[in-house]
């Protein structure tokens, strides 16, 4: 099997539970780092707040008490029968990113996916062969979440090795959308909500316009947050129509 489950919660706990000083940063470090200090060697913590506060403790404990490495790992193995074959060996890991008290990841900037890379990144991400599964410390922790997370994030994985990146927003609906739907999503806008961001995204389906992909997916929250002109969007109205296009798809 291509995918490799490595568990790496117990490292942000045992961060977490240094103060919050130079001392923990450089404890950090020695964890992400290789031994020479010149390469990454856990690329799924790089993400991970060094600095984070007492939630995201509590946060990583919560997710430990849940055993969230099996359900992850569970998850994988399940997904991997279910995927294309990928020519590669990839680590599977969960982290844990700080979306509600800190500033060092930004989650819409952050959770892009692969539409968002360049060529040259996405070289990169394939040479170190890791897929970081994010359990978000403002989303509550269940074996749904994780079961979605990990089923999401491997898709995303495996299309890498298949498909080209996709560029325009319409490819970029098909890709989230296929992703979504793998994952076991439930759809949460109405139909008249979703026919309304269809006729709003509809002038946008050719873009490759950043700015407007991003708030046609993550609709105007984005848009607020980073200072991007507004589309007139519900929070991931365009994810959401992406998904009911896939399941209309796929039902067809």
């Amino acid at each position: 099997m291509p995918w490799q489950y490595v568990p790496l919660l117990h490292h942000l706990e045992e961060l977490y539970r240094k103060p919050r000083d130079l001392t923990r940063f450089r404890a950090y470090l020695a964890k992400v780092l290789n031994a020479q200090g010149d390469d990454v060697e856990l690329v799924p913590l790089i993400a991970a707040n060094p600095m984070a506060k007492e939630h995201a403790l509590a946060y990583v404990q919560e997710l430990l008490a849940l055993q969230a490495e099996a359900l992850a790992q569970a998850a994988m193995e399940e997904a991997a029968q279910q995927l294309p074959p990928v020519q590669a060996q990839l680590k599977v890991s969960l982290t844990v990113l700080d979306d509600a008290r800190g500033g060092w990841t930004h989650r819409y900037t952050t959770q892009k996916g692969l539409w968002g890379l360049s060529e040259r990144e996405l070289a990169l991400a394939h040479r170190y062969g890791w897929v970081s599964i994010p359990c978000w410390t403002s989303e509550k922790p269940s074996p749904e979440y994780i079961r979605q997370q990990t089923r999401l994030h491997l898709y995303q994985a495996a299309w890498s090795y298949h498909q080209a990146i996709p560029k325009t927003l319409r490819e970029i609906l098909v890709y989230e959308g296929q992703a979504l739907r793998f994952a076991g999503a439930v759809q949460w806008l109405d139909d008249e909500e979703l026919a309304y961001t269809r006729a709003v995204l509809e002038p946008h389906l050719d873009s490759t316009h950043y700015p407007t992909l991003l708030v046609a997916l993550e609709g105007d929250p984005a848009a607020q947050a980073l200072g991007y002109p507004p589309l007139g969007l519900s929070p991931k109205a365009g994810l959401a129509l992406a998904l009911a296009e896939a399941t209309t798809h796929n039902s067809s």
